[in-house]
Protein backbone atom coordinates (compact mmCIF):
# COMPACT_ATOMS: atom_id res chain seq x y z
CA UNK A 1 0.00 0.00 0.00
CA UNK A 2 1.64 3.17 -1.36
CA UNK A 3 0.68 6.05 0.89
CA UNK A 4 4.56 8.18 0.17
CA UNK A 5 3.57 12.04 -0.66
CA UNK A 6 5.70 13.33 -3.29
CA UNK A 7 7.49 16.55 -2.80
CA UNK A 8 4.56 19.59 -2.80
CA UNK A 9 4.99 23.48 -1.67
CA UNK A 10 3.71 24.52 0.90
CA UNK A 11 0.23 26.34 1.08
CA UNK A 12 0.21 28.72 4.28
CA UNK A 13 -3.45 29.96 4.98
CA UNK A 14 -4.77 33.46 4.59
CA UNK A 15 -3.79 34.86 8.23
CA UNK A 16 -1.57 31.93 9.58
CA UNK A 17 0.91 32.58 12.38
CA UNK A 18 3.78 34.66 11.65
CA UNK A 19 7.26 34.06 13.36
CA UNK A 20 8.56 30.72 14.42
CA UNK A 21 5.95 28.82 13.27
CA UNK A 22 5.36 29.94 9.71
CA UNK A 23 8.99 30.22 9.47
CA UNK A 24 9.09 26.73 10.19
CA UNK A 25 6.61 25.81 7.94
CA UNK A 26 8.96 27.48 5.16
CA UNK A 27 11.68 24.64 5.98
CA UNK A 28 12.51 22.16 3.80
CA UNK A 29 11.23 19.70 6.40
CA UNK A 30 7.89 21.08 6.46
CA UNK A 31 7.52 21.38 2.70
CA UNK A 32 8.81 17.57 2.89
CA UNK A 33 5.97 16.76 4.83
CA UNK A 34 3.08 18.45 3.32
CA UNK A 35 0.61 16.04 1.96
CA UNK A 36 0.88 15.79 -2.38
CA UNK A 37 -0.15 12.54 -3.07
CA UNK A 38 -3.05 10.79 -2.87
CA UNK A 39 -3.63 8.63 -0.28
CA UNK A 40 -4.38 4.56 -1.51
CA UNK A 41 -7.95 2.69 -0.28
CA UNK A 42 -6.03 0.74 1.57
CA UNK A 43 -4.63 3.25 3.97
CA UNK A 44 -8.15 4.99 4.06
CA UNK A 45 -9.22 1.55 4.92
CA UNK A 46 -6.49 0.98 7.86
CA UNK A 47 -7.37 4.65 9.63
CA UNK A 48 -11.21 4.01 8.77
CA UNK A 49 -10.69 0.67 10.86
CA UNK A 50 -8.59 2.31 13.58
CA UNK A 51 -10.84 5.22 14.75
CA UNK A 52 -13.94 2.78 14.48
CA UNK A 53 -11.78 0.48 17.02
CA UNK A 54 -11.01 3.04 19.65
CA UNK A 55 -14.62 4.52 19.78
CA UNK A 56 -16.31 0.92 19.97
CA UNK A 57 -13.50 0.24 23.06
CA UNK A 58 -14.83 4.10 24.48
CA UNK A 59 -18.01 4.63 23.74
CA UNK A 60 -20.05 1.66 25.01
CA UNK A 61 -18.87 2.25 28.37
CA UNK A 62 -20.37 6.13 28.82
CA UNK A 63 -23.50 5.14 27.69
CA UNK A 64 -23.46 1.67 29.39
CA UNK A 65 -21.40 -0.57 30.82
CA UNK A 66 -20.13 2.21 32.98
CA UNK A 67 -23.67 2.62 34.76
CA UNK A 68 -24.56 -1.12 34.85
CA UNK A 69 -20.89 -1.15 36.87
CA UNK A 70 -21.90 1.57 39.05
CA UNK A 71 -25.17 -0.18 39.94
CA UNK A 72 -23.47 -3.02 40.84
CA UNK A 73 -21.23 -1.59 43.21
CA UNK A 74 -23.46 0.93 44.84
CA UNK A 75 -27.15 0.29 43.59
CA UNK A 76 -28.32 3.23 45.86
CA UNK A 77 -26.06 5.75 45.19
CA UNK A 78 -25.81 5.24 41.73
CA UNK A 79 -26.68 8.74 40.10
CA UNK A 80 -24.00 10.33 42.03
CA UNK A 81 -21.78 7.71 42.01
CA UNK A 82 -21.85 7.73 38.20
CA UNK A 83 -21.57 11.78 37.89
CA UNK A 84 -18.27 11.54 39.75
CA UNK A 85 -17.29 8.96 37.64
CA UNK A 86 -17.97 10.65 34.82
CA UNK A 87 -17.10 14.17 36.05
CA UNK A 88 -13.44 12.87 36.83
CA UNK A 89 -13.08 11.54 33.40
CA UNK A 90 -14.57 14.64 31.21
CA UNK A 91 -11.85 16.75 33.34
CA UNK A 92 -8.74 14.41 32.52
CA UNK A 93 -10.10 14.05 28.56
CA UNK A 94 -10.20 17.89 28.61
CA UNK A 95 -6.36 18.60 29.69
CA UNK A 96 -5.09 15.18 28.15
CA UNK A 97 -5.86 15.57 24.69
CA UNK A 98 -4.60 19.39 24.74
CA UNK A 99 -0.95 18.17 26.38
CA UNK A 100 -0.86 14.63 24.24
CA UNK A 101 -1.52 16.85 21.05
CA UNK A 102 1.29 19.19 21.73
CA UNK A 103 3.52 17.07 22.72
CA UNK A 104 3.34 14.72 19.73
CA UNK A 105 4.21 17.79 17.46
CA UNK A 106 7.16 17.67 19.33
CA UNK A 107 8.33 13.90 19.24
CA UNK A 108 11.33 13.17 17.19
CA UNK A 109 11.60 9.69 17.52
CA UNK A 110 12.83 7.41 14.71
CA UNK A 111 9.45 5.66 14.22
CA UNK A 112 7.88 9.44 13.41
CA UNK A 113 6.04 11.68 15.48
CA UNK A 114 2.31 9.96 15.76
CA UNK A 115 3.47 6.37 15.98
CA UNK A 116 4.50 6.15 19.52
CA UNK A 117 1.64 8.10 20.47
CA UNK A 118 -1.05 5.56 19.10
CA UNK A 119 1.06 2.56 20.09
CA UNK A 120 1.87 3.80 23.41
CA UNK A 121 -1.95 4.98 24.01
CA UNK A 122 -3.01 1.17 22.28
CA UNK A 123 -1.14 -0.54 24.85
CA UNK A 124 -2.15 1.47 27.96
CA UNK A 125 -5.66 2.06 27.15
CA UNK A 126 -5.95 -1.61 26.57
CA UNK A 127 -4.48 -2.07 30.11
CA UNK A 128 -6.59 0.41 31.61
CA UNK A 129 -9.88 -1.20 30.42
CA UNK A 130 -8.60 -3.96 32.34
CA UNK A 131 -8.25 -2.23 35.22
CA UNK A 132 -12.38 -0.76 34.93
CA UNK A 133 -13.36 -4.10 34.24
CA UNK A 134 -11.89 -5.46 37.49
CA UNK A 135 -13.00 -2.57 39.43
CA UNK A 136 -15.23 -3.33 42.63
CA UNK A 137 -15.75 0.23 44.60
CA UNK A 138 -16.34 3.69 43.49
CA UNK A 139 -12.97 5.43 43.69
CA UNK A 140 -11.21 2.64 42.04
CA UNK A 141 -13.91 2.83 38.98
CA UNK A 142 -12.55 6.42 39.10
CA UNK A 143 -9.55 5.90 38.81
CA UNK A 144 -9.68 3.27 36.35
CA UNK A 145 -12.06 5.66 34.13
CA UNK A 146 -9.43 8.66 34.71
CA UNK A 147 -6.87 6.37 33.45
CA UNK A 148 -8.86 5.09 30.14
CA UNK A 149 -9.32 8.64 29.63
CA UNK A 150 -6.06 9.87 29.87
CA UNK A 151 -4.70 6.95 27.93
CA UNK A 152 -6.97 6.63 24.88
CA UNK A 153 -6.70 10.69 24.53
CA UNK A 154 -2.92 9.78 24.11
CA UNK A 155 -3.97 7.62 21.15
CA UNK A 156 -6.47 9.78 19.97
CA UNK A 157 -3.87 12.64 20.04
CA UNK A 158 -1.86 10.64 17.73
CA UNK A 159 -4.76 9.69 15.53
CA UNK A 160 -6.40 12.90 14.87
CA UNK A 161 -3.33 14.87 13.14
CA UNK A 162 -3.40 12.05 10.62
CA UNK A 163 -5.45 13.63 8.39
CA UNK A 164 -3.85 17.13 7.88
CA UNK A 165 -0.57 15.06 8.17
CA UNK A 166 -1.09 12.88 5.11
CA UNK A 167 -4.42 13.31 2.99
CA UNK A 168 -3.89 16.34 -0.12
CA UNK A 169 -6.57 18.97 0.09
CA UNK A 170 -8.38 17.16 -3.29
CA UNK A 171 -9.02 14.19 -0.62
CA UNK A 172 -9.92 16.19 2.60
CA UNK A 173 -13.62 15.92 2.26
CA UNK A 174 -13.98 12.24 1.15
CA UNK A 175 -11.47 10.98 4.00
CA UNK A 176 -13.10 13.35 6.84
CA UNK A 177 -16.14 12.08 5.81
CA UNK A 178 -15.14 8.66 5.95
CA UNK A 179 -13.95 9.30 9.95
CA UNK A 180 -16.59 11.27 10.99
CA UNK A 181 -19.14 8.24 10.90
CA UNK A 182 -16.75 6.06 12.99
CA UNK A 183 -18.23 7.20 15.92
CA UNK A 184 -22.22 7.20 14.31
CA UNK A 185 -21.01 3.52 14.01
CA UNK A 186 -19.50 2.79 17.15
CA UNK A 187 -22.42 3.91 19.14
CA UNK A 188 -23.88 1.30 17.53
CA UNK A 189 -22.54 -1.83 16.62
CA UNK A 190 -20.42 -0.54 20.31
CA UNK A 191 -24.14 -0.80 22.04
CA UNK A 192 -25.34 -4.14 19.93
CA UNK A 193 -21.47 -5.67 20.68
CA UNK A 194 -21.96 -4.62 24.60
CA UNK A 195 -25.87 -6.44 24.49
CA UNK A 196 -24.43 -9.11 23.00
CA UNK A 197 -22.11 -10.10 25.94
CA UNK A 198 -24.17 -8.45 29.12
CA UNK A 199 -24.69 -9.27 31.81
CA UNK A 200 -20.88 -10.14 31.70
CA UNK A 201 -19.92 -6.98 32.22
CA UNK A 202 -16.03 -7.90 32.41
CA UNK A 203 -16.52 -9.28 28.59
CA UNK A 204 -18.64 -6.60 27.38
CA UNK A 205 -15.54 -4.07 28.65
CA UNK A 206 -13.11 -5.96 27.40
CA UNK A 207 -14.08 -7.41 24.25
CA UNK A 208 -14.90 -4.38 22.37
CA UNK A 209 -10.94 -3.40 23.10
CA UNK A 210 -9.46 -6.19 21.46
CA UNK A 211 -11.19 -4.84 18.69
CA UNK A 212 -9.35 -1.87 18.99
CA UNK A 213 -5.95 -3.60 19.42
CA UNK A 214 -6.68 -5.40 16.06
CA UNK A 215 -7.50 -2.48 14.05
CA UNK A 216 -5.01 -0.09 15.37
CA UNK A 217 -2.45 -2.43 15.13
CA UNK A 218 -2.89 -2.99 11.74
CA UNK A 219 -3.16 0.51 11.08
CA UNK A 220 0.55 1.29 12.91
CA UNK A 221 2.06 -1.23 10.19
CA UNK A 222 0.46 0.82 6.87
CA UNK A 223 1.00 4.14 8.34
CA UNK A 224 4.18 6.00 7.16
CA UNK A 225 4.58 8.33 9.65
CA UNK A 226 5.90 12.25 9.34
CA UNK A 227 9.14 12.72 10.84
CA UNK A 228 10.56 15.80 12.84
CA UNK A 229 13.61 17.61 13.31
CA UNK A 230 14.98 19.10 16.83
CA UNK A 231 16.56 21.47 15.34
CA UNK A 232 13.17 22.35 13.66
CA UNK A 233 11.50 22.40 16.89
CA UNK A 234 11.56 25.81 18.95
CA UNK A 235 12.23 25.56 23.23
CA UNK A 236 10.13 23.72 25.30
CA UNK A 237 8.71 25.57 28.16
CA UNK A 238 6.05 25.44 30.57
CA UNK A 239 4.42 28.27 28.72
CA UNK A 240 3.95 25.55 25.72
CA UNK A 241 1.87 23.45 27.53
CA UNK A 242 -0.23 26.33 28.31
CA UNK A 243 -0.42 27.72 24.73
CA UNK A 244 -1.90 23.44 23.94
CA UNK A 245 -5.00 25.37 25.05
CA UNK A 246 -4.99 28.57 22.69
CA UNK A 247 -4.53 29.65 19.35
CA UNK A 248 -4.43 32.88 18.91
CA UNK A 249 -7.30 34.69 16.70
CA UNK A 250 -5.46 37.52 15.55
CA UNK A 251 -2.84 35.16 14.35
CA UNK A 252 -5.21 32.85 12.83
CA UNK A 253 -8.62 34.40 12.17
CA UNK A 254 -9.32 31.32 9.90
CA UNK A 255 -8.86 28.62 12.52
CA UNK A 256 -10.76 30.89 14.86
CA UNK A 257 -13.69 31.19 12.97
CA UNK A 258 -13.78 27.83 11.99
CA UNK A 259 -13.76 26.72 15.51
CA UNK A 260 -16.47 29.63 17.38
CA UNK A 261 -18.11 28.31 13.99
CA UNK A 262 -18.06 24.74 15.29
CA UNK A 263 -18.91 25.25 18.93
CA UNK A 264 -22.08 26.86 18.31
CA UNK A 265 -23.12 24.21 15.51
CA UNK A 266 -22.31 21.38 17.90
CA UNK A 267 -24.09 23.42 20.81
CA UNK A 268 -27.43 23.93 18.38
CA UNK A 269 -27.06 19.59 17.89
CA UNK A 270 -26.83 19.07 21.31
CA UNK A 271 -29.92 21.11 22.63
CA UNK A 272 -32.10 18.25 20.47
CA UNK A 273 -29.95 15.18 21.11
CA UNK A 274 -29.38 15.68 24.87
CA UNK A 275 -32.92 16.41 25.58
CA UNK A 276 -35.11 14.28 23.11
CA UNK A 277 -35.22 11.61 26.16
CA UNK A 278 -37.01 14.02 28.26
CA UNK A 279 -38.79 15.47 25.57
CA UNK A 280 -40.24 11.78 25.05
CA UNK A 281 -41.13 11.58 28.60
CA UNK A 282 -42.82 15.02 28.78
CA UNK A 283 -45.02 15.45 25.76
CA UNK A 284 -45.54 11.64 24.61
CA UNK A 285 -46.55 9.66 27.28
CA UNK A 286 -43.50 7.48 27.31
CA UNK A 287 -42.09 5.98 30.92
CA UNK A 288 -38.62 4.80 32.06
CA UNK A 289 -39.87 1.50 30.88
CA UNK A 290 -41.01 1.76 27.22
CA UNK A 291 -38.49 4.99 25.89
CA UNK A 292 -35.59 2.41 25.72
CA UNK A 293 -36.24 1.61 22.37
CA UNK A 294 -37.89 4.80 21.22
CA UNK A 295 -34.27 6.25 21.76
CA UNK A 296 -32.29 3.17 20.09
CA UNK A 297 -34.83 3.31 17.09
CA UNK A 298 -33.80 7.15 17.53
CA UNK A 299 -30.11 6.22 17.74
CA UNK A 300 -30.78 3.93 14.99
CA UNK A 301 -32.43 6.36 12.63
CA UNK A 302 -29.61 9.25 13.16
CA UNK A 303 -26.69 6.44 12.05
CA UNK A 304 -28.72 5.43 9.16
CA UNK A 305 -28.75 8.88 8.06
CA UNK A 306 -25.77 10.74 8.81
CA UNK A 307 -24.01 7.85 7.07
CA UNK A 308 -24.43 8.22 3.56
CA UNK A 309 -24.59 12.11 3.68
CA UNK A 310 -21.44 12.06 5.15
CA UNK A 311 -19.32 10.04 1.96
CA UNK A 312 -21.71 11.97 -0.47
CA UNK A 313 -21.60 15.19 0.57
CA UNK A 314 -17.26 14.44 1.92
CA UNK A 315 -16.70 13.85 -2.15
CA UNK A 316 -18.50 16.25 -3.40
CA UNK A 317 -17.08 19.09 -1.36
CA UNK A 318 -13.80 17.76 -3.15
CA UNK A 319 -14.89 17.44 -6.46
CA UNK A 320 -16.70 21.17 -6.22
CA UNK A 321 -13.28 22.49 -3.94
CA UNK A 322 -16.47 24.37 -1.98
CA UNK A 323 -16.87 23.67 1.70
CA UNK A 324 -18.28 26.77 3.31
CA UNK A 325 -21.85 27.03 1.57
CA UNK A 326 -22.40 22.93 2.53
CA UNK A 327 -21.50 24.16 6.11
CA UNK A 328 -24.26 27.20 6.26
CA UNK A 329 -26.94 24.49 3.94
CA UNK A 330 -26.71 21.46 6.45
CA UNK A 331 -26.84 24.00 9.42
CA UNK A 332 -30.22 25.60 7.96
CA UNK A 333 -31.45 21.85 7.09
CA UNK A 334 -30.47 21.29 11.22
CA UNK A 335 -32.24 24.03 12.19
CA UNK A 336 -35.08 22.41 10.23
CA UNK A 337 -34.63 19.65 11.89
CA UNK A 338 -35.22 21.62 15.56
CA UNK A 339 -38.32 23.47 14.41
CA UNK A 340 -40.11 20.09 13.37
CA UNK A 341 -38.86 18.28 16.88
CA UNK A 342 -40.02 21.14 18.80
CA UNK A 343 -43.45 21.59 17.41
CA UNK A 344 -44.02 17.71 16.83
CA UNK A 345 -47.64 16.54 17.55
CA UNK A 346 -46.92 12.99 17.82
CA UNK A 347 -43.83 10.93 17.84
CA UNK A 348 -44.13 10.08 14.24
CA UNK A 349 -43.29 13.63 13.12
CA UNK A 350 -40.48 13.70 15.91
CA UNK A 351 -38.88 10.73 13.94
CA UNK A 352 -39.14 12.93 10.96
CA UNK A 353 -37.28 15.51 12.76
CA UNK A 354 -34.33 12.85 13.47
CA UNK A 355 -34.16 11.81 10.09
CA UNK A 356 -33.84 15.22 8.88
CA UNK A 357 -31.07 16.08 12.02
CA UNK A 358 -29.45 13.30 10.56
CA UNK A 359 -28.71 13.81 7.38
CA UNK A 360 -27.77 17.33 7.92
CA UNK A 361 -25.42 16.53 10.56
CA UNK A 362 -23.60 13.95 8.38
CA UNK A 363 -23.22 16.45 5.96
CA UNK A 364 -21.76 19.44 8.01
CA UNK A 365 -19.28 16.68 10.19
CA UNK A 366 -17.39 15.41 7.02
CA UNK A 367 -17.39 18.58 5.23
CA UNK A 368 -16.62 21.26 8.49
CA UNK A 369 -13.91 18.52 9.30
CA UNK A 370 -12.28 18.98 5.58
CA UNK A 371 -12.40 22.84 6.52
CA UNK A 372 -10.90 22.69 9.49
CA UNK A 373 -8.05 20.74 8.15
CA UNK A 374 -7.27 23.76 5.55
CA UNK A 375 -7.40 25.97 7.77
CA UNK A 376 -4.78 24.72 10.29
CA UNK A 377 -2.67 27.72 11.38
CA UNK A 378 0.71 25.79 11.26
CA UNK A 379 2.23 22.20 9.70
CA UNK A 380 4.25 22.23 13.09
CA UNK A 381 1.19 22.15 15.63
CA UNK A 382 -1.05 20.18 13.77
CA UNK A 383 -1.71 17.89 16.79
CA UNK A 384 -2.11 20.98 18.98
CA UNK A 385 -4.51 22.58 16.78
CA UNK A 386 -6.85 19.65 16.15
CA UNK A 387 -6.87 19.52 20.27
CA UNK A 388 -7.94 22.82 20.24
CA UNK A 389 -10.60 21.93 17.90
CA UNK A 390 -11.62 19.56 20.37
CA UNK A 391 -12.19 21.56 23.23
CA UNK A 392 -15.24 22.99 20.22
CA UNK A 393 -16.90 19.87 20.70
CA UNK A 394 -16.55 19.10 24.61
CA UNK A 395 -17.60 22.94 25.78
CA UNK A 396 -20.82 22.11 24.56
CA UNK A 397 -20.86 19.28 26.88
CA UNK A 398 -20.78 21.42 29.03
CA UNK A 399 -23.12 24.78 27.77
CA UNK A 400 -25.47 23.16 26.97
CA UNK A 401 -27.08 21.58 30.51
CA UNK A 402 -26.09 25.32 32.50
CA UNK A 403 -27.93 26.87 29.62
CA UNK A 404 -30.89 25.10 28.59
CA UNK A 405 -32.86 25.16 31.82
CA UNK A 406 -33.00 28.94 30.91
CA UNK A 407 -34.99 28.15 27.47
CA UNK A 408 -36.81 25.35 29.26
CA UNK A 409 -38.48 28.10 31.19
CA UNK A 410 -39.04 30.80 29.27
CA UNK A 411 -43.09 31.23 29.46
CA UNK A 412 -43.01 30.03 33.12
CA UNK A 413 -43.06 26.34 33.97
CA UNK A 414 -39.60 23.91 33.24
CA UNK A 415 -40.60 22.03 30.06
CA UNK A 416 -40.53 24.54 26.83
CA UNK A 417 -38.73 22.24 24.30
CA UNK A 418 -39.59 24.63 21.62
CA UNK A 419 -37.81 27.59 22.97
CA UNK A 420 -34.85 25.25 23.77
CA UNK A 421 -34.82 23.55 19.88
CA UNK A 422 -35.50 26.91 18.60
CA UNK A 423 -32.90 28.89 20.28
CA UNK A 424 -30.51 25.66 19.53
CA UNK A 425 -31.78 26.19 15.82
CA UNK A 426 -30.61 29.71 15.80
CA UNK A 427 -27.28 29.27 17.48
CA UNK A 428 -26.72 26.67 15.34
CA UNK A 429 -27.46 28.96 11.97
CA UNK A 430 -25.42 32.51 13.72
CA UNK A 431 -22.40 30.28 13.65
CA UNK A 432 -22.53 29.02 10.12
CA UNK A 433 -22.86 32.81 9.21
CA UNK A 434 -19.84 32.73 11.12
CA UNK A 435 -17.74 30.11 9.32
CA UNK A 436 -18.90 31.84 5.73
CA UNK A 437 -16.38 34.84 6.63
CA UNK A 438 -13.39 32.54 6.97
CA UNK A 439 -11.51 33.69 3.82
CA UNK A 440 -8.89 30.90 2.73
CA UNK A 441 -11.45 28.24 1.93
CA UNK A 442 -14.06 28.42 -0.67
Amino acid sequence: MDNERSVAPVDVPAGAAAGPATAAEASGAEREHHPGKLVSAGFQASLFLAFLGVWTALLPATGITLALRVNQIDPDGKAAGLSLVLGVGAFVALVAQNVFGVLSDRTTSRFGMRKPWIASGMVTGAASLLLLASADSIPLLVLAWALTQLTFNALIAGLNPVIPDQVPKRQLGRVSGLMGITQVLAGVGGALLAQLFLPNLTAAMLIPGLFMLVFVTVFLRVLKDRRAKREDLPPFSLLTLLKAFWTSPREAPDFALAWISRLMVMFGNMTLANYQLFFLLDRFGYTEDNVGPAVLLLTVINAVTAIPTSIVFGRISDRLGRRKIFVLVSAVVLSVAHIVAGFAPNFATFVASSVIAGFAMGAYLSVDQALVAEVLPSRTDVAKDMAVLHLANVLPQTLVPVTAPLFLMIGGGSSNYPALFLGGAVIAIVGAIANQFIRSVR
